[in-house]
């Protein structure tokens, strides 16, 4: 039987990562009305059965519905007859992704399948949502783009360029976590919800500011063999992750060159320090989070060599899945014991939702892992005292 209707669904990227929040319905025929008491919507996709063992399965879900309406083609409310509704779905940290993270290969990738149900309804419930089947608000500031290494190494990135004028602007480079890797960006740009660096409240601290958000293929920790490095080894991605930022500087002339600043979290916050490490005079700033670089690894004569670099870094007491103690904490003291004098810390007992929406089972705000301190980043509240990173971030290299 053939459908009556076809569905887009919009995905924004949350502190949780993305979340399908709306699905929008294209009719053969326009209506003027819509009984939201009549819909039920069900999920059905692929993802993580068991988080011990990896086993992936099939889920359906019952979403909740919040609201539904007549709507144009961007699912935004109309008062006159149209052949699209919007529906309007509940999310949550646990609710709504679109994501599957795979075991074996450590990465995330769009569902397929994926499916909505609208019960009550004839519409085509299969939902393309890595390619065409989705609208992503956020994403639309945004170009992808990609580089070819000398080595052979191609990176997928995503950019954002502010307006053309006669000033000079900073480049701000995020490199994110585990998770994120392969050959599509918009999965970094929303995991993590890096977009908020388009958005004004970032822009405005920077003064408007370029934003390079490079992908390799696989993970910045790679040691060549796909598995983790924590040694004096380089990473796989070093030469030529350096090779991509300083041909996107020489190739966009009004880039400040004493106005680079580079960070990023867990796996990024990892291949932050080892940028430092390496290229200690490329870089205007830095803001690790959650880094991963063992400080056993790092000499003394490198500490020396980065102690003039204003870095903010960020991690969660709770953090089970990087060591704060062996990563972090002895790398700061070393830092200031060298005389380091723009090295700021901020340092929160766990990672909670601060937005009031999402809540524990004792109404209690509700509570993430504890290695996802990239959301007090991200949501601008990490201080010292009374200094705020993103405008302390906007004043390193004036």
């Amino acid at each position: 039987m053939k459908h009556r209707g076809t569905q887009k669904v919009v995905v924004t990227g949350e502190d949780f990562g993305p979340a399908v929040k709306k699905t929008i319905i294209k009719l053969n025929q326009v209506i003027d009305l819509i009984d939201m008491n009549n819909l039920k919507v069900i999920e059905e996709k692929n993802g993580v059965l068991d988080e011990i063992t990896g086993e992936e399965g099939i889920i359906r879900t019952e979403r909740e519905i919040i609201n539904a309406y007549i709507s144009d083609e961007y699912g935004n409310k109309v008062n006159t007859a149209s052949c699209y509704v919007a529906i309007e779905l509940a999310i949550s940290p646990s609710v709504g992704s679109p994501f599957i993270f795979h075991a074996t290969t450590q990465l995330n990738n769009w569902c397929n399948p994926y499916r909505i149900y609208i019960c009550g309804m004839d519409v085509n419930p299969d939902i393309d949502v890595e390619g065409d089947g989705k609208l992503c608000p956020q994403l639309d500031k945004w170009i992808m783009n990609s580089y070819k290494a000398v080595d052979g190494i191609k990176y997928a990135y995503g950019e954002y360029r502010p307006s053309s004028d006669d000033k000079k602007h900073p480049l701000v480079i995020w490199l994110y976590g585990l998770g994120e890797g392969g050959t599509d960006p918009s999965i970094d740009l929303l995991a993590n919800k890096v977009t908020v660096l388009a958005d004004v409240p970032f822009q405005k601290c920077m003064n408007q500011a370029y934003v390079l958000v490079p992908q390799c293929p696989t993970m910045w920790m790679d040691d060549g063999k796909g598995e983790y490095k924590s040694d004096t080894k380089d990473s796989i991605y070093t030469k030529s992750l350096f090779e991509l930022i300083d041909s996107y500087v020489k190739e966009n002339r009004d880039i400040d060159t004493n106005r680079i600043y580079i960070g990023g979290c867990s796996n990024g916050g990892y291949m932050t320090m080892e940028m430092l490490l390496h290229y200690p005079h490329y870089f205007a700033t830095a803001f690790p989070i959650c880094e991963a670089y063992h400080d056993e690894y790092i000499t003394d004569d490198q500490i020396d060599m980065i102690k003039h670099i204003p870095i903010w870094f960020t991690y969660a007491k709770t953090d089970r899945v990087i060591d704060y103690t062996i990563c972090t904490i002895p790398t700061i003291k070393r830092l200031v014991n060298a005389g380091a004098s723009n090295v700021h810390v901020s340092v929160f007992d766990d990672v909670h939702d601060t937005t009031g929406f999402y809540k524990n089972e004792d109404d209690s705000p509700y509570t993430y892992n504890g290695h996802c301190s990239w959301n007090y980043w991200d949501d601008n509240e990490c201080c010292d005292g009374d200094l705020n990173v993103w405008e302390w971030l906007g004043q390193q290299g004036n």
